[in-house]
């Protein structure tokens, strides 16, 4: 009786599942009509795309490989101490085999044109914006022109002449064209001015770790450092560079003073530590 209580069951589980029309299972049924021209042109959605530009940082920041092997950090069996001719890696040596192909360089260079793809699509789309305060409207978009110039300026250092596309792109294309740096040099201060005048000094940012008047400043005084160099006379850079980095770093000063008393760097202690590190087992030796 229970064989056929069960293929009975079974019988029904079959005749259920393959009786349902598979056009049932094919229609497409759209749970939402949003776009994202229509989200971004809200003030939540373009909130959001805005703070979707700082997220990149984390992942560009981790990329320190460019910039930490050959000097004083290396990697393990970098260099043969035992004279078996190991020279180390590209990245140490900075040799012929250092090429467009290298892991770091390709994962850096994707990641800053990534970016730069975000911050495009936040100046591109502010005319859209509907119902949102002119005043923060041009804080974010301010926000956005310091974060692309800043990836801009990591971009040109490494590389030299790039790409420098300053609209967010709506279609494919495969038409690359690179600039030269002193052009690029150009963009990345104008993108830093207009963002250091809009931008609100730290003491007004209503929210820690978003870009300020005085990160602005300061970017200014180290692009307009590297620019005064002018290597190889390609970056467009002159004497005047120098002048207005100091000019920046001075407002950087001004504004973010040193501690004039050292200790207050560090937070009081009490006399004895393990009071306030240990205080149950200090009670317990004190017995």
């Amino acid at each position: 009786m229970k064989k056929i209580n069960r293929r009975y069951i079974l019988a029904l589980v079959f005749l259920t599942l393959f009786s349902t029309s598979c056009d049932d299972f094919l229609n497409e049924n759209s749970v939402s009509l949003q776009t994202t021209g229509d989200y971004y042109a809200t003030e939540q959605g373009f909130e959001d795309l805005v703070r979707s530009n700082y997220t990149k940082l984390r992942e560009i920041h981790k990329e320190r490989d460019l910039v930490m092997m050959g000097t004083d950090v290396f990697t393990s069996l970098a260099w043969d101490e035992a004279g078996a001719g190991n020279q180390g890696s590209e990245l140490n040596v900075y040799d012929a085999r250092f090429t467009p192909n290298v892991g770091a360089a390709e994962k850096l260079w994707d990641l800053l044109y990534s970016q730069i793809s975000r911050t495009n699509t936040v100046i591109s789309r502010q005319e859209d914006v509907q119902d949102m305060d002119p005043g923060t409207l041009a804080t974010r978009v301010g926000e956005s022109k310091f974060l692309r110039a800043y990836a801009y300026f990591l971009a040109v250092q490494q590389w030299g002449d790039i790409p420098m596309p300053l609209e967010e792109f709506t279609t494919s294309t495969r038409e690359v064209t690179k600039v030269p740096a002193a052009q690029v040099y150009d963009q990345i201060i104008l993108d830093l001015e207009e963002a250091e005048a809009v931008l609100p000094t730290r003491a007004n940012s209503p929210e820690y770790g978003r870009a300020t008047k005085g990160a602005a400043q300061f970017l200014l005084a180290r692009v307009h450092l590297t620019r005064g160099w002018n290597f190889d006379n390609s970056l467009g850079g002159t004497a005047a560079d120098f002048d207005k980095a100091v000019e920046y770093a001075d407002m950087v000063i001004a504004d973010y003073p040193l501690e004039s008393e050292y200790k207050n760097l560090f937070p009081l202690h009490a006399e004895n530590p393990l009071e306030e590190t240990f205080p149950a087992q200090n009670d317990q030796s004190a017995e």
